[in-house]
């Protein structure tokens, strides 16, 4: 199994944060917000997939396509304890079933592999849909390989800190039976150990079904030439009088 990380993938964002938490630290917590933490950008630089405007989306498009991976996996910080994503639907027309089907195979094996291991609060199918493709992960999905994603607890800053939850955060659901603690002390060691355990237990199975994995690929390819030989659209016109030349010029280019 050949795995390929990405540390940071907004480098100049992480420098802004550990620079204001620092500032914070020494100022009795004041200090200012982070307004952007890329090029005039902030929560968005993950749902650039569709425009490609900022370096980072570019970067990780351009790696994406020289080592074309057959799962691509983001990391998030957001729900608690760690999420991972199947989401709820209605899911995007043009994902071959195949890789819908793939996004339940590796989520059930982690939430069971990580809850035999006593770890609470981890689930997956609420929280996401599966219908937008502007994510960064979807360009595996739209490119015939998979596309995933957790979320992690966290506490945005590298403090430890007591944390209670409300009742619709730990109460048990069909899709949630091991919910997060109503209290407990979490720091960003618990998110880190959260994410790695399960990115372990995902590249062991990848690993461990390598054949089927890569079969499932090549499956997919195929269907997908398939559809584009048979089934409308067959191409898109823009017609050439236009209100906005330009941003068509740049349309065109882009796609």
């Amino acid at each position: 199994l050949i795995s390929v990380f990405v540390p940071v993938a907004e480098p100049d964002g992480r420098d802004r944060v550990v620079d204001i938490y620092n500032y914070r630290k020494d100022h009795r917590e004041v200090g200012p917000s982070l307004v952007y933490w890329g090029h005039y950008v902030a929560h968005d630089n993950n749902r650039d997939g569709f425009g490609l405007t900022l370096a980072l989306t570019r970067n990780i498009l351009n790696a994406f396509l020289y080592w074309k991976p057959t799962v691509m996996h983001d990391l998030h910080e957001s729900v608690p304890y760690l999420y991972v994503s199947t989401g709820t639907g209605p899911y995007n027309e043009y994902i071959d079933a195949i890789t819908i089907n793939e996004w339940h195979n590796l989520a059930h094996e982690e939430v069971t592999e990580l809850t035999k291991r006593g770890m609470p609060g981890v689930w997956t199918h609420g929280f996401y849909t599966g219908w937008a493709a502007n994510y960064l992960m979807w360009f595996a999905n739209t490119r015939n390989a998979i596309g995933r994603f957790y979320e992690t607890f966290g506490n945005s800053i590298a403090d430890t800190k007591e944390r209670t939850l409300s009742e619709y955060r730990t109460s048990k659901k069909w899709y949630r039976p091991n919910p997060p603690l109503k209290k407990t002390m979490w720091s960003l060691r618990n998110n880190i150990n959260y994410m790695q355990s399960g990115v372990l237990i995902a590249l062991k199975y990848v690993a461990d079904n390598r054949y089927d994995f890569v079969d499932n690929f090549y499956l997919k390819t195929k269907n997908a030439i398939r559809a584009g030989k048979n089934e409308a659209p067959y191409a898109w016109v823009i017609p050439r009088e236009q209100k906005r030349p330009v941003a068509t010029i740049n349309l065109v280019n882009l796609l």
